[in-house]
This record gives C-alpha cells, structure tokens and sequence, in this order.
C-alpha cells in the first residue's frame, strides 16, 4: 500500500521514510500481537504509554511506526508522527483495510440503559448467526465470540470486526455506541443505517461534568446516521423528545401519536402479554423478557429493522424466539423456594425500573443486594440507595467493583439516601449475597444489582474472579447443607 492511501484524510509528518510503500498485512496498538512487517500505532493512555513498547513491537517484527511524539529512530524502520492519533486511528485503519465497514449495514444503539438488550433482540430477529454484534457483554462475528474489554471498542478493533464480518459474508452489524466512544472518535468513521436512542439518565457526571454535555456527547450518534430520518426516538424520554425534533426520525413509545407503540396488557413471572403497533397496523404478542423497559427496548429494535426492510410478519414470527442479554433480569435456577435474580442495573433509572416491574408481579419481600462502582459519578450513590429503599422490603448494601476507593466510603455515600430501617451492610459482597439468602423466606425475591453478566470484581487495581450468579448458587447450596 502507497504511503499517501494510508493516510488520505489525515495530516502526517514522515520522521524517517524507508520505502513509499508499506507491506504488512496488520495494524496493532499492543505491542504483543504484532508479526512480521505489521504497522505499529504507539497511543499515549491514562496509565501506560505504548511509545514506551516501541522496541517490543520491532522485536516483533514492525517494520512501520506511527507516533503522536517526536521519539528516537531505529535505521531500517518507518516512523511517522500523526497529532490526535487515537481520533485519527480510525480513518487510518479504514484506509488500511480499505474500508470493509461501508459493505455493512449498520446500526448503533445509545442510551444510558437498554443497549445490551437491544442489540440482543435486534440480532434474534436480524438472525443470530448472520450477524456481527459488538457490546458491553461480549463481541460476536457470526458464531466466533470475542470478550468485551470495552462497550464501544477502539475504532481500529471496530474495522477488524468489519473485515472478518465481510470475510464470512456478514449483512449486518449491530453495536452499542457509549457516550464516551462517541465522544473521543471511536466511530467516527461508521456511516450507520440507522441509531436507536433508549433513554438518557443520571450516569457518567464523572466523565462528562454535565447532563448537557452527556446529551451532546449521544446526540453525535445522529450525525453518523445516513439519513437523520432513519434514528429511532424514544419520546417518552425528555431528552428523547429533544433528539426526535433534532432528527425528525421514527419515534417509539407508549404514547398514540408513537410511529412504534407497545402496550402492556398483561404481566406474569413467565413474560408479558403485549400489543404493539408498527406504523398503522397492530398485533398482539407474548415477549419473554420481564421487565417493563424491555418492551421499550424490543419498540427500539423493531423501528431499526424496518429500516433495514425487514417485514411486520417476519419481525412478529421473531418475537417469541427473543432471548434476553446474559445478566439482565436473568433468573439463577436453584433449588430454592426463593427466587433469586441478577441484573446489570448500575444506575438509579436502571434500578428502579428493574425493582418497579419485579414489584408487578412478586407474591412476597423483595430483597435487594447492591453497590456502587469505585472512581465513578459518586452523584448517582445516595439515589440509589433512596430508589432500593422505596421498592424493597430489605436491602443489603456491599461493595461493586470499589477500585481505587475505600468500598466502606462508597457504601457511606450511598446510605445518605436511606431513612428506614430496612438495612444491612456488609462490605464483602460474597457474604452479602449469603447473608440475602440466609434471609429468604419462600417465594421471597432477592434482586443481586450492578455487576450482571461481569464474572469479575475490581479492588484497587486487581481484577478478581467473581460472579453474582456463581456465588447465589454457592450461597443456597451452603444453606441446604
């Protein structure tokens, strides 16, 4: 590849030229993937800096170096300097790979809650295989699944996914799009078919300062868009509404005047009896999912694939076959009298709402376990435990992944919000979850929020073994003993 296509867009400067041309067959950001003759892109990151694993990567085999700083030249090796490299590692990947994402059919899902499940749901009715899903649980090309070290990954590992996709002759591609991807240039290089916008609440104030500048930071999404027309709205959300005016897209809802609307006609344990309307016809179905949100998230996903041309009959043949997202509102069989349930639930919104729909449907207490993340938006803490006190006959509150801070710290903050008596705390999160189960009684709930489907816990800097699921199951076992 000539040097001026791999950088068409961009402006660079060639600190030492070997050839214009340029032979490898990848492109890498960590120095231990890199092989024979690979471009190596050296980023400076929060906590390490890959200018310092330059000498690794040409240990390896990189025969070209881009940089975003003057360093010291190795003879024999290509090394050109590009400002904002991380903004501008997409374009440049796309060059590279001569952009495999324009052969796909793309559409991205923001929102504080609800992207997990909706990119599920789209991918049931889309066709589990057929497409490429990309999130905070896992990344999935086809059948090959890959873990998830980020929501939106870097924009590089976002063209690699779009290369294998075409490879396997994958249609679609289906991604949650995080307000924080959006905001440093993740996807900047994407041109979506269509964006489904879930909901937007108090999260992420750490990171964006503002509510405003969170609203912004989303609202990006839609300039990707082909065709602003194409997003899809929630308008029963205040800043839904302020997207629908800004794009003038398809809107979904509960409310009549909604292109997309669903109805709740019945609750159960097993699912919900729901009506829908696409457009001006309307069906009644049975969806799986629990959870009132849920029906929002399946409104999202059906106006994305009548976007795509996916036909009404086609999409209600679809809903019976949706299955949730691992960790959100998932049951852990046991063989207890109790139910227990795990669930991802990590903001005030999230939680209440998961709390609200168990509420329509327990027959006895609701016991509910949780905590808040460590060097995260600390404004979210005391809501939480205000929204866990109103809608659960006891709680217990215990650590998350405490990180940096002092979990006993991060549970003061949260209990600012209680008033009742209702409480139990206990910092280690496995012996919370016992302690929940020890106090069980049949046909109780016990609702185990904020981590769902992460198998691990973060203390300090070390990243632990643990999983919600594995210790309820540990726990009632212990019980029976």
């Amino acid at each position: 590849m000539k040097i001026e296509k791999l950088f068409r867009g961009v402006d660079y400067k060639a600190l030492q030229m070997i050839s214009d041309e340029i032979f490898g067959k990848n492109m890498e950001f960590d120095s231990r993937k890199v092989e024979a003759e690979d471009i190596f892109i050296a980023l400076e990151g929060s906590i390490t800096d890959g200018h310092e694993f330059i000498s690794k990567a040409i240990e390896n085999g990189a025969k070209t170096i881009l940089v975003e700083k003057e360093v010291p030249l190795v003879e024999g090796i290509g090394y050109f300097l590009v400002k904002d490299l991380r903004k501008k590692m997409g374009i440049i990947a796309s060059n590279f790979y001569n952009y495999p994402q324009d052969k796909l059919k793309i559409v991205g899902v923001t929102g504080t809650n609800g992207k997990t499940t909706t990119t599920y749901i789209l991918e049931s009715i889309l066709g589990e295989n057929k497409i490429a899903r990309i999130g905070t649980v896992e990344y999935k090309i086809g059948e090959e699944v890959i873990p998830a070290p980020n929501t939106t990954p870097s924009s590089l590992e976002i063209i690699k996914i779009c290369k294998k996709a075409i490879e396997k002759d994958i249609k679609y591609l289906v991604m949650e799009v995080s307000s924080h991807g959006l905001d440093i240039g993740r996807v900047d290089m994407l041109k979506f078919e269509s964006a489904i916008f879930t909901n937007l609440t108090l999260d992420h104030l750490d990171y964006h300062k503002t509510m405003e500048n969170y609203f912004l930071a989303k609202r990006k999404l839609f300039d990707l868009v082909k065709d602003k027309k194409n997003s899809i709205i929630n308008i029963d959300d205040e800043y839904g509404k302020k997207y629908f005016q800004y794009t003038n897209g398809i809107s979904y809802g509960s409310k009549e005047t909604a292109d997309i609307q669903g109805k709740i006609k019945r609750i159960t344990r097993e699912g919900q009896e729901v009506e829908i309307k696409i457009f001006d016809k309307t069906y009644s179905v049975n969806l799986k999912l629990l959870g009132r949100y849920n029906l929002y998230n399946l409104l999202g996903a059906i106006g994305a694939v009548k976007v795509l041309g996916i036909d009404d009959k086609e999409i209600i043949e679809k809903i019976d076959k949706i299955h949730g997202a691992p960790g959100r509102f998932q049951p852990v069989k046991t063989e207890a009298d109790f139910t227990i349930i795990v669930d991802y639930a990590h903001t005030g919104d999230a939680l209440e709402n998961i709390l609200k729909s168990i509420n329509e449907f327990k027959t006895n207490r609701i016991i509910t376990v949780f905590g808040c993340g460590g060097d995260r938006d600390k404004t979210k803490r005391p809501i939480m435990g205000r929204i866990a006190e109103k809608y659960s006959d006891i709680i217990v509150v215990t650590s998350d992944n405490p990180r940096t801070e002092e979990p006993s710290e991060i549970i003061k903050d949260i209990t600012v919000g209680l008033e009742k008596d209702n409480h139990i705390i206990e910092v280690n999160r496995e012996k919370a979850i016992e302690k929940a189960v020890k106090l069980a009684r049949k046909d109780d709930i016990i609702l185990i929020a904020g981590k769902g489907h992460e198998n691990y816990q973060i203390i300090g800097r070390e990243k632990i073994h643990f999983d919600d699921r594995e210790e309820a199951i540990k726990a009632v076992n212990k019980l029976k003993k």
